[in-house]
């Protein structure tokens, strides 16, 4: 019930009325930061995170990454995600996802780009882009 008698940073911040609306912007922006850094610093089970925790052999942890594709590329996708749904069980649909694809999409043609260099299939399909345009 205490939350009652403080201020609503907020409210006030939104509606412009209050007359100190330079210390109720400092004041979120402290809370804010404060509350950042207890999330990064420590997950709610306890444990370590980031930088802090020991990364293990065959740890496979994820980034968020934008990257632009063709309408057709992505029309594609959306088809190739629907057809493997198809031929995989019931229970496994879930764990398809256009990510998990084009994850691995990834990882075949940079492994073959590792092994042929500038005659993998990698560099003759940019190049053939390239050339077109």
């Amino acid at each position: 019930m205490a939350a009652k008698n403080k201020d609503d940073i907020m409210d006030a911040l939104l509606k412009g009325s209050s007359e100190d609306t330079a210390h109720d912007t400092s004041s979120l922006a402290r809370l804010i930061h404060r509350t950042g850094e207890k999330a990064s610093s420590q997950h709610p089970d306890g444990s370590a995170s980031g930088a802090e925790r020991e990364k293990k052999p065959g740890d496979k942890s994820k980034k968020k990454s934008t990257h632009y594709l063709s309408g057709e590329i992505f029309a594609d996708l959306d088809e190739a995600r629907d057809k493997i749904n198809e031929l995989v069980h019931q229970r496994l649909k879930s764990r398809v996802s256009k990510s998990r694809i084009v994850d691995q999409a990834l990882r075949m043609i940079l492994k073959e780009f590792e092994e042929k260099g500038e005659k993998s299939h990698l560099i003759t399909e940019i190049l053939k882009d390239i050339r077109r345009k």
